[in-house]
Order: structure tokens, then sequence, then C-alpha cells
């Protein structure tokens, strides 16, 4: 059963993501450990936003499961009180509520922001560094592939991920609009919140190089300055800052403005600054540039009545996008729910595929005397061969039977061992490595003959790597 434990901004606030937040080797740590004997695959999500555990427990019982969670919980706190506390917090999911979940935060609808265009990046990372960690499989392959499928085709069918997807990224675009290159000019964002940070990103992307951060505390704005490969400063020196800029964000929590208009007007005097233009963007609510600000020379001011309308315009345009991007999203997960319901026939019919392929290779090899033909022909044979069987085994593992006996009567009718092949005298067929048909996977006999279950671990299997085309 697939299961998860999350900790995102919807339930917790930041001090309490921070604490149940995994440094990267604390991230190793957690991978060496994570897989028992209940525990097959395990992957970790991690952004600002959300730290989100999935694992694949091999049991649908209760019990086993709530053991499951309990141990993945004390691997990632490394205590037992910790760990408690992480239950208390985190939200729980399984089955279907964990797979759409996954399924929902790649496609962008899980987002602070509605179609965040950078989540899927992030998890397709996180299912990279899950993967070196040597703790995914195949169901957590085939779940993160179906995830990063679904957001690449919410992202190229819907308008979910259209437009700007925030106001300090929207500021930054008029920015570069209305000033022009943004290599040549130096920028300044006052405020180092979601808001500034948002638009210092965007002011770097769109090529911006003298880039300085101020805020009221210096270990923020050094993290931000840090990030974007800028310079941090102190609010006490914002009015030097701003007069030797050309375009300036602000987004503080200040109830009082921080730009005052003859504090300003001094300082591009003192500067030598009052001949250039300077572009003042003010964020805020309330607003933290004195309105006053405006009648300097050479001052341009831009408020959120200037920017919010684009803004609007594209949430708006997200949100009716909604509606489709669920259905996609329901789509994928029917998907793999279905190939997960399959697995039990799968596993069962996995010995007789292997050896009826390997017949049916050495003969169209005979044939052909081509090794790739033969492969591309044996795999098209054997898939049409059991289609029906597939088929039988599937339905009966929907009604929940047993899969063991029908899989041994199916092997054994398939590969009864024929009479000795007469070739001719020139041909030297591929040898065989044994003459006995190996037993299913899922059956071994008995000391009596008779065959009993047996259930191999299923992380043993390796999971085949993220195509470019399903994970770009």
């Amino acid at each position: 059963m697939l299961i998860s434990i999350a900790v995102d901004f919807r339930h917790a606030d930041v001090a309490t993501r921070e604490r149940f937040h995994l440094s990267e080797e604390r991230l190793t740590q957690l991978y060496r450990t994570a897989r028992n004997d209940v525990v097959r695959e395990a992957a970790l999500i991690t952004t600002c936003n959300r730290t989100e555990l999935y694992a694949w427990v091999d049991s649908e019982e209760e019990p086993a499961v709530q053991r499951a969670v309990h141990r993945l919980a004390l691997r990632w706190m490394r205590s037992r009180t910790d760990g408690a506390d992480l239950l208390r917090t985190a939200t729980q999911r399984c089955g279907y509520d964990a797979a759409r979940h996954v399924v929902r935060i790649a496609a962008g609808l899980e987002s602070q922001v509605l179609g965040d265009g950078q989540i899927l990046g992030q998890l397709k990372a996180a299912y990279l560094r899950a993967s070196r960690g040597h703790v995914t499989g195949p169901v957590l392959h085939r779940l993160f592939e179906t995830a990063l499928r679904a957001g690449k085709r919410v992202s190229t069918e819907t308008a979910l991920t259209a437009g700007r997807q925030s106001v300090g990224a929207e500021a930054a675009i008029t920015a570069a609009q209305r000033f022009g290159n943004l290599a040549s000019a130096r920028c300044v964002v006052v405020g180092a919140g979601t808001t500034g940070a948002r638009a210092a990103k965007q002011l770097v992307r769109l090529g911006a190089r003298d880039l300085v951060i101020v805020n009221r505390t210096l270990p923020r704005a050094e993290e931000l300055a840090g990030f974007v490969h800028g310079r941090a400063a102190l609010l006490d020196a914002v009015h030097v800052e701003v007069a030797m800029a050309d375009v300036v964000i602000v987004a503080t929590g200040s109830q009082e403005p921080v730009v005052e208009a003859a504090a300003l007007q001094a300082a591009r005097s003192a500067c030598a600054a009052t001949g250039y233009p300077l572009l003042l963007m003010d964020l805020s609510v309330p607003r933290n540039i004195d309105p006053r600000v405006a009648e300097v020379a050479g001052v341009t001011l831009l408020d959120l009545d200037t920017l919010q309308a684009p803004v609007h315009l594209a949430e708006e345009m997200r949100r009716d996008a909604v509606p489709a991007a669920e259905a996609i999203c329901e789509a994928e997960v029917s998907a793999f729910l279905g190939w997960v319901a399959t697995m039990p026939a799968r596993e069962a019919i996995r010995p007789l595929r292997e050896a009826l392929q390997d017949v049916a290779k050495r003969e169209v090899a005979y044939v052909f005397k081509n090794d790739e033909v033969a492969e591309r022909a044996a795999s098209r044979i054997v898939a049409k061969l059991l289609a029906g069987p597939m088929a039988a085994l599937r339905r009966a593992a929907q009604r929940g039977e047993s899969l063991d006996a029908q899989a041994m009567m199916l092997l054994e009718m398939f590969t009864a061992e024929p009479g000795p092949t007469t070739y001719p005298a020139h041909a030297t067929p591929t040898p065989r490595s044994s003459p006995a048909v190996p037993p299913p996977t899922g059956v071994v006999r008995a000391a009596g003959g008779n065959p009993t279950p047996h259930h191999p671990s299923r992380s043993a299997m390796p999971a085949p790597p993220l195509s470019s085309e399903q994970t770009a």
C-alpha cells in the first residue's frame, strides 16, 4: 500500500516546517534506514512549503501500515518523542489519497501560489535524490513518473501556469518593461520576505546583475542576497541605497513609510544622482513609500493599484483552468492505481513470460541469425500469447483469489518439455542454461510436491531511470 506523511504550509507555519525539515545529511541517514521488512520503497519531497515522505508498504493490513508509519516517523526525527510530535502535526494519507495528492502537487494544484511553475523541477529532483539513495523501486518509480507526466500535461494542455504568479514577479517584469535592459541597472529590493524574495529572483531571471537586498535584520538579507548573488544592507541605509539605484521594489511589513520624500531628496543630492531617473514600486499595505516621493525630480512611483490588474487577470485565468487540470490528474491517478492493481497478476505470470520469451527468442534467432531482431520479435509474440492469461489472472486478482495455483497450471501447460529438436548440421542454436523450467516467482514446491505461496521482496527489482520525455 502507498502511504505518505506530510507537513505543509496548509497545516503548519514556517517555524513548525523548519523543525521537521531534513538537511541533506539527515536525509541520507533516513534513506539508509528507511527500508525494512514492511517498508519496501521510500522517497521524500522537500521544498520551502512542504516536507512529505512517500513509501510503499508490503501490506494492506492496518496494524502493519501503522507500524510502518511509526517506524518512518522515528527514522525521520531520530527520537520517539519527536516522532510522536511529527505524527501529531503531519497529515497521513494512504492508497488513492496519497497517489492523488502527489499528482496534484506536480500539477501545481497544491502550491501556495496556484500553478507554481517551479514545483515540477523540485519533484523530479526529489525522486532522483531518492533513486540515488537506492530506496525507490517499481511502485514509486511509476508514481513519480505518473506525477511528472500529469504536471507536464497540465502545463501544456491548460492555462494553470499561465501569466504572472505573484505581485513580486509582476513588479520585476514591469521594471524590465519600463527600464529596459536590467543588466546595466542597479536594482534594490527592500524587504526579504516572500514578496521581496520573489521580486529579487525574478529580477535576476530578467538579467539583473547589480542587486542589493535591504532588510531590517541583516541575516535574512544576507541569506537572500547569497541566493541571488547580490549584496545585503540594513534598513538604516535605505535612503542612500535607494538614491544610488535605478529600480527599487519595496515590500515590507512596516506600518510606516520606510522611504520618505525629504530624506530621499537629500540622499540623491548628496550622491549627485538628481539627474538620473529612478523607478520606485511600492508593494506594501499600508504603503511603505511616502506618496510625496512622486514629487521628487526624476522619480516615478508605482503602487499596487498599478500592478494588481495583470496579476488578477493571470490569477483568474489560472482559476478557470483548475477543472481541466483536476480532470488530467484524476485520469493519471486512475491509470496508476490500475497499474498497481495488476501487480499480483504480473508477478504471478512473470516466470511464464520469461520461459516463453526464452523459447521464442531462441527459435527466432535460429531463423534470422540476428539477436536484436529475435529480442523484439520474441517480446511481441509473448505479449500476444499472454494477453488472454494475463486478463484472466487480473480478473482473479480483482476477485481476491490466490493466483498461485493458476500461475502454476499455466506454467505447466505452456512450458511442457518438448522432445528433442533436430537442427541442421550447420546450425548451432543457443543452448539453454538449464533443461528445467524454473518455478514461478510467486510459487515454490513443498516437500510433498504441492505448491505453496512465496512472496519475494519487490524492493529487489531496480527502478528504470526516468525518461527525458516523461520528466521534461
